[in-house]
């Protein structure tokens, strides 16, 4: 298996915030033990110097408490088109409210297969996964998912937990520093509120659709098109 290592912090964050955002399973492989564990990446958690991950609690139950006594260990994970691989350290248990379950360090590097590679830099250019930003004159950092890219802007999913946003932002004004991560890169613009629109049915029945608007964004979408084109 040909494998590329990605060390640029921006580029592996925008990797972990994928697989928080879609829930993808990882599996563990703890040192000294042949079982095969599994769990799932749930949020980032940000010190002053180091950061580190939250994940759930490894299945089958017993892997909690081998990967106490043998803390470094390997997550894999599977991509579109290939693995990926990172080393670890457990580092202790989460009892924070509501995100029960391990600590673990933040990856140094993260290995990623190397197959299809044309095609996955291509589909990377303009897959966005997930959005983060603080509005002025607030301190609640939202992170929201990415739902479509459209000629006209961007959606973002508000779930129920951050319906209060709705109250804070109107149509017409403007997020600033508004972050998007896609799947190997970050890209910071400012994007125009174009709608506010409740979601009716499906499983994000509740939740909102906030139309964000950007000339940059604008400009993806037309590159979407082109890439697809040729192919």
């Amino acid at each position: 298996m040909d494998l590329f290592t990605i060390k640029e912090k921006k580029r592996t964050l925008a990797i972990i915030h994928y697989l928080i955002s879609e829930k993808v399973e990882i599996s563990v492989d703890i040192k000294d033990s042949n079982k095969q564990f599994t769990t799932k990446l749930v949020k980032i958690q940000r010190g002053n110097e180091h950061s580190y991950l939250i994940i759930e609690k490894l299945y089958p139950e017993v892997g909690n408490s081998l990967i106490q006594s043998s803390p470094g260990v390997l997550f894999s994970f599977e991509l579109s088109g290939g693995k990926g691989v990172f080393p670890t350290k457990y580092r202790g248990i989460n009892t924070q409210y509501p995100e029960f379950g391990l600590i673990a360090d933040f990856p140094a590097a993260i290995q990623i297969e190397d197959k299809r590679r044309e095609e996955r830099i291509e589909n990377d250019l303009t897959k966005f996964l997930s959005a983060e930003f603080i509005l002025e004159g607030d301190s609640t950092l939202y992170q929201l998912k990415v739902i479509n890219l459209g000629s006209h802007g961007i959606g973002l999913v508000v779930d129920k937990k951050n319906l209060d946003l709705l109250d804070k932002i109107n149509v017409g004004e403007t997020i600033k520093d508004l972050k998007f991560f896609l799947t190997v890169a970050t890209l910071t613009i400012d994007g125009r509120v174009i709608h506010k629109t409740p979601i009716n049915r499906g499983r994000l029945k509740g939740s909102y659709i906030l139309g964000i608007k950007s000339d940059f964004i604008v400009n993806l979408k037309e590159l979407e098109d082109k890439l697809k084109k040729k192919r």
